[in-house]
């Protein structure tokens, strides 16, 4: 191919790429250079690498690439680093060294190294600022849990008193020799309510409770298992049954609670089972992911509206005409504790799936 037609090719790419030769020697550079890195292939070529780069320490991690390339004969598959512009403002830059070999019939010989390098700046800023999003969200879901166990332990203490003696004092007139049927039946409502809160105050102390997060690593396949055996029968109550989809194998492990995943999964599988039409299906999935074990809860039954969906894994928020509304927020703690995240899409009328997500190498 004409030189000049290969040149005009290399011209046109958006990255930077230099050609070293054997002595060290810059042996080509295209336009982008002078853009990427400041310097043409003409200075690039007159002053030399080692003068050009090598004397601003500010660029340790770029001119590395250039040492290991140069000096000790190694390639970069793939780094990313800063590089402090001689023109002023800093980029990130993506750097990639391999061989430059020259073959004949007879043998194969080393000639030099291509070094290419891209400028990954604004990518580099949009994931930082995803990393402080995702950070803030965590630190303002923490501050959360923070305030949400300040209220709990005040509402537990101030309610659970009056609420044994309301509830004492109804049993007493309830089994009054003298009370007739109308007074009876208001005692009854009376007890029932104070059962209700006496509920109510259990779930939040449950929540205030929870033991700290003790991590082993393993497989969460056997912890499925049993849970899922835990729940067939009040599932079959209902006619409902529940299909376990196992998707991990054995060799696969994560990093998770025992204890407090069978509490985050018992309370999704509760809400599905309350959810779903009577002699309908619930699915239970295991998987792994890249990074990641994922776990799902699929139901087929009457889903969340649209309007409910926001306040979801609120405290005291329920759409069960008996639930105290705990049972989401503590999944919710409890996934967040590992460093995952909780997702759920629903249709109304057709179902919902909760997805729960946690890093393999969550600490």
């Amino acid at each position: 191919m004409d030189p000049m037609i290969i040149g005009n090719i290399l011209d046109s790419m958006s990255d930077c790429l230099v050609v070293i030769d054997g002595d060290g020697d810059v042996a080509y550079a295209n336009k982008n250079t002078k853009e990427i890195l400041g310097y043409s292939f003409e200075e690039l070529r007159d002053k030399g690498l080692g003068l050009t780069f090598l004397v601003r320490e500010e660029n340790y991690d770029f001119n590395q690439v250039i040492i290991n390339a140069v000096w000790n004969k190694t390639v970069n598959d793939y780094s990313e680093v800063d590089y402090y512009h001689p023109e002023g403002g800093m980029k990130r830059l993506a750097a990639t060294t391999s061989y430059l070999l020259e073959s004949n019939q007879e043998e194969t010989r080393f000639i030099g190294f291509v070094a290419i390098f891209k400028d990954i700046t604004e990518v580099h800023t949009l994931r930082q600022k995803e990393k402080k999003l995702l950070e803030d969200r965590d630190r303002i879901s923490r501050d959360k849990m923070r305030s949400l166990n300040r209220l709990a332990m005040g509402v537990a203490h101030e309610i659970r008193n009056p609420v044994v003696m309301i509830g004492g004092f109804a049993s007493r007139i309830m089994k009054g020799p003298h009370v007739d049927a109308e007074t009876r039946s208001y005692a009854q409502n009376i007890l029932g309510g104070a059962k209700r809160l006496e509920s109510l105050v259990e779930e939040v102390q449950s929540c205030v409770n929870m033991p700290d997060i003790q991590l082993i690593t393993g497989s969460m396949t056997s912890v499925f298992r049993e849970i899922v055996k835990e729940m067939e029968p009040g599932a079959a109550r209902k006619g409902i049954r529940i299909v376990f989809h196992n998707l991990q194998s054995q060799s696969e492990k994560s990093r998770f609670d025992p204890d407090l995943i069978k509490i985050a999964l018992t309370n999704l599988l509760n809400n599905a089972i309350d959810f779903s039409h009577d002699g309908s299906l619930v699915d239970v999935f295991l998987y792994e992911g890249e990074h990641e074990t994922i776990l799902g809860v699929k139901d087929y039954g009457i889903g969340i509206s649209e309007a409910d969906s926001e306040f979801l894994f609120d405290p005291f928020f329920s759409t069960k005409p008996q639930g105290t509304g705990m049972g989401l927020m503590i999944t919710e703690r409890i996934v967040h504790e590992h460093g995952g995240k909780i997702q759920f899409d629903s249709v109304p009328g057709k179902g919902t799936l909760f997805r729960i997500t946690i890093p393999n190498d969550a600490v």
